[in-house]
């Protein structure tokens, strides 16, 4: 299971480019009754989920979007989270500049005058509350239009947010806010919290604040009022404001799906192996149970497992062939969750793609290397090993194939059934079913056949749609 931190292939330079960069100030100095109703529980932005706090959750995100340098602003139970934050800093190799806001009590929009003094020019705003995606607010910043004091990004699904009801609302037209604040009716957007603001807002939260309006809901609204407020459509689904319990578990099974590469699932994968690998990779994260399982360990593991297996089915026998193949499942299961921990954790790394490519490689050939023994102990003879180095060569290219084509057209190919059943998720499930009806190694040739026909499959079908595309 592949570990990149985009949807495209790393090996061919194919992440999107990121000009625009502003340092970012987070709100975290109020209360969060609704999610931390008293002192016994933890403050809001240290509240955990899937390993990483609220707050941690925040500063990683937006440093996936590029952003280095970061204005913490504390309030409630400050004394216990300025340390924590301190330590990300230099965890994390970002910049935190802690502030303390005083008069939090009286609405979040003291939370960014707590600030003024310390910024001269733009920055991003946002929530320690609110879960994003880390595209979405590199597209937000490298968003153009026209020149306004603040840029909002609005989600115009306003029948699929959660928790509508309590949602800040948003009305817009012709790409200005015209009206914004909870209750709102008519409204066609909702506020997700994301702000790109100049330095120009703070006059206006004085301005409420002097009116008797102390939040952020309140200087925007006045903003909006002069028509210095552009909409910006939110181009991912993904967010969420984490109010509640509710919330909370609702941002977990979010965060738990996007762990998921899109496309890349096998069928095995898909409706098999994820809905294990999920839970196994989310009790890891929340119990911290094996602080020494990151995801590279990971990798190793499930490689390890495999090559168990390997050693099982080369031994001979029922028994022994029945282990291994549960074994080999029980490996492919493990596969799915260094990727998945990796970008939950925001451990995401080139080197770890790679290393756990060549583990891939390196299990696949123990696999039909211990298969192809176990057989030739029971029937020797030199076509054993024939078969064996064949479906062995069938299941490497199969990988080579998908890999170079990447690499070359700068696109994972998609070919629909076929190029589903050439995974590794399917042709290790194989290897287990093999085993339980006692027959690994007809098993391993048919997988190996498999696997040269797809590579066929795939080539033909590449090459007749160039062949189309020059006529």
């Amino acid at each position: 299971m592949h570990r990149v931190s985009r949807e495209t292939d790393d090996a061919f330079e194919a992440m999107a480019t990121r000009p625009v960069t502003l340092p970012a100030v987070i709100l975290a100095a109020g209360r969060g009754e609704r999610l931390v109703p008293n002192e016994a529980s933890s403050a809001k932005p240290l509240t955990r989920l899937l390993g990483l706090t609220l707050l941690e959750r925040a500063i990683l995100t937006a440093r996936e979007a590029e952003i280095t340098r970061f204005f913490v602003v504390l309030g409630y139970r400050r004394e216990e989270i300025a340390p924590r934050v301190v330590e990300w800093g230099q965890s994390y190799g970002v910049d935190i500049t802690v502030v303390e806001n005083c008069s939090w009590r009286e609405g979040n929009g003291t939370s960014v005058l707590a600030y003024a003094d310390l910024l001269d020019a733009n920055f991003l705003l946002l929530m320690c509350d609110h879960l994003f995606d880390a595209d979405a607010l590199a597209c937000f910043l490298n968003a153009s239009g026209e020149e306004a004091a603040c840029h909002l990004l609005v989600d115009p699904r306003i029948d699929e947010v959660f928790d509508p009801e309590d949602a800040t609302r948003v009305r817009t037209k012709e790409g200005r806010i015209r009206a914004i604040g909870k209750g709102l009716e008519p409204y066609n957007g909702i506020d997700t919290g994301i702000f790109r603001c100049t330095p120009a807002v703070f006059s206006a939260l004085k301005q409420a604040q002097a009116a008797g309006d102390g939040s952020l809901t309140g200087g925007i609204r006045l903003l909006a009022a002069e028509g210095k407020v552009r909409a910006v459509v939110l181009p991912d689904p993904f967010w969420l404001d984490v109010d509640t319990h509710d919330a909370l578990r609702h941002g977990r099974r979010l965060l738990l799906k996007r762990a998921i590469k899109t496309g890349e699932d096998g069928v095995v994968a898909r409706w098999f192996n994820r809905p294990i690998s999920l839970r196994l990779s989310a009790w890891l994260l929340e119990h911290k149970a094996l602080p020494w399982a990151t995801p590279n360990v990971l990798s190793f593991l499930s490689f390890f497992i495999v090559a168990c297996g390997g050693v099982l089915f080369a031994s001979g026998g029922y028994l022994a062939g029945l282990i291994a193949g549960i074994l080999t499942q029980s490996g492919s299961i493990l596969d799915g969750c260094d990727g998945e921990t990796a970008r939950l954790a925001f451990r995401t790394s080139r080197f770890g793609a790679w290393f756990d490519t060549l583990l891939d490689r390196y299990g696949d050939a123990a696999i039909a290397i211990g298969v192809t023994i176990g057989y030739w102990q029971e029937r020797p003879s030199e076509w054993v090993w024939i078969g064996g180095i064949l479906a062995l060569l069938g299941f490497i290219l199969a990988s080579y194939t998908k890999k170079e084509y990447a690499l070359h057209y700068r696109a994972p190919f998609r070919s629909g059934l076929m190029a589903k059943l050439i995974k590794r998720d399917f042709r290790l499930f194989g290897i287990f079913v093999g085993a339980v009806i006692g027959h690994p190694y007809l098993a391993l040739l048919a997988l190996g056949a498999l696997s040269h026909v797809g590579i066929v499959w795939l080539f033909a079908k590449r090459y007749v749609g160039e062949r189309r595309a020059s006529s």
